[in-house]
């Protein structure tokens, strides 16, 4: 017993402690437990499968310390209402989320002799916590991003040389995972996951080109190239067809975003870009290079399945023509028009899913998880569907508006190049999503990948926020909201 008193003190005086140190810093404390809650390397979900204690699952333990850093913070939540535009986001958001919990985890399920409440609820709590990331990041980001910044950079510098050392000599320093093609010699190759690094890349790229153009005040600069360089190695060798296209996609609407806001020719600016191209093929020749004639060989698979639907061996791609089993996804959405066939848990067993509704029905599922565009109306249903138009119909305006104010009030901050980084950043985020994202609508705002669109969405409007009142302030003209 007085052992276990002991123990109860130990553990009460370092939560003390550790309260007094998140008070004295709560903003660097919130980044850090934002960047950790999306799992940096992948060591949580490969080591603890994310879980902390019985049903506690760490997230749920660092959500927790990111509302304490809100609460350290005394901000006015006035600041959330006093803005229209993001109210507005706000308001559509709850319309449909009470539909997500109402009728997608509850009501349908319910119709489908498939009602399991306390599961969904468990399994989606996940969704939940992206709400409060939302107002959170737009909150912390309307004070600052040069924690954001530094935090995410450091984390994904660590993170990857540990990957890179991992890769190279053999040391067990991160989680990879392994998988060959099938019928080739090809290994894909990636870490157990990015966290939120994934976004050293485009930033690296976006402060490369406008230190082309004008000269950034930006800290770690060196240490951001070495990430963006690395990062998108990692993500070559993964060898994934979508991920060639982003890289390629992404790559082009930076550089057509910058060329508008800085009004000039898209061809010069698509120039700049060789340079690092030829650095980064440098580089991968001499680390990894089997891959340069693999990277080839996927290219040249990818333009073959999006322009003839079959790849150079005459496979076609399911995903890209709907057949196979989206030829029963599709069924499904005709017999569940309305309201779709709302939530069920699949249970996966070794290759395959299972579902209360029977096999077919997980067959359909799962094909339906693949193609986010498909699993909107399987999933939700037209009506599901329709309450979702209004959130991208928004972050649509959100982009127009912040591009406009960009390039309106570009020069003014020259001395905070992270404003301009980042507003680049979100408009590139965006514009992906209405272009070589497309597939993946509806992604952004159901199951768990709402968390990470939920971050990027708070940095938007916080920047519109942040542009437009400096933009009154400074010229003295009408607020743009």
């Amino acid at each position: 017993m007085l052992k276990l008193a002991l123990i109860g003190v130990v553990v009460l005086i370092l939560v003390i402690a550790f309260i007094i140190i998140i008070r004295n810093k709560p903003d660097l404390w919130f980044w850090i437990f934002l960047n950790l809650f999306f799992d940096p390397g992948g060591y949580i979900g490969e080591y603890m499968d994310g879980k902390l204690i019985g049903p506690l699952n760490v997230t749920d333990v660092l959500v927790v310390g990111m509302i304490m850093c809100l609460i350290f913070t005394s901000i006015n939540w006035k600041v959330v209402f006093e803005d229209k535009f993001f109210s507005g986001f706000l308001l559509a958001l709850i319309i449909f989320s009470a539909y997500y919990f109402i009728f997608y985890g509850g009501v349908v399920p319910y119709f489908h002799n498939d009602f399991d409440y306390p599961t969904f609820l468990l399994k989606n709590r996940i969704y939940a916590y992206g709400l409060i990331i939302l107002i959170c990041v737009y909150l912390f980001s309307l004070r600052s991003l040069k924690y954001f910044y530094s935090v995410t950079l450091a984390t994904g510098v660590i993170c990857l040389s540990l990957y890179m050392i991992t890769l190279l000599t053999g040391l067990n320093l991160i989680p990879v995972l392994k998988l060959q093609r099938e019928g080739t010699e090809m290994m894909r190759i990636s870490m157990g996951g990015y966290g939120l690094f994934d976004v050293i890349f485009p930033l690296a790229l976006i402060t490369f080109l406008l230190s082309r153009k004008i000269k950034l005040n930006l800290k770690y600069t060196n240490w951001l190239y070495y990430g963006g360089i690395v990062m998108i190695i990692t993500q070559i060798i993964t060898l994934t067809r979508r991920t060639q296209i982003d890289i390629i996609g992404t790559t082009i609407i930076i550089v057509l975003i910058i060329a508008y806001i800085f009004r000039t020719g898209q061809l010069s600016e698509m120039f700049k870009i060789i340079i690092p191209a030829i650095l980064i093929i440098f580089v991968l020749f001499f680390t990894f290079p089997k891959y340069l004639g693999y990277v080839t060989e996927v290219a040249e698979n990818t333009f073959l399945v999006i322009t003839t639907g079959k790849d150079s061996e005459g496979e076609s791609e399911y995903r890209v023509s709907g057949t196979a089993e989206l030829e029963i996804t599709k069924e499904y959405i005709r017999n569940n028009l309305l309201f779709g066939t709302g939530y069920t848990y699949l249970y996966w067993g070794p290759g395959y899913a299972s579902s209360p509704r029977g096999d077919e029905f997980a067959l359909a599922a799962d094909a339906a998880g693949e193609v986010p565009i498909y699993y909107l109306l399987f999933g939700f249903g037209i009506i599901g569907a329709i309450l979702m138009v209004p959130l991208y119909f928004i972050l649509a305006k959100l982009f127009l508006k912040l591009i406009k104010l960009l390039r309106l009030t570009l020069m003014d901050y020259l001395q905070d190049p992270l404003i301009i980084i980042f507003s680049i950043c979100i408009l590139m985020t965006i514009a992906t999503k209405f272009t070589i994202k497309l597939y993946s609508l509806s992604q952004d705002f159901t199951g768990g990948r709402f968390n990470l669109a939920a971050l990027f969405i708070g940095i938007g409007f916080a920047l519109y926020r942040k542009i437009n009142l400096n933009f009154y302030l400074t010229d003295n003209k009408k607020f743009m909201i």
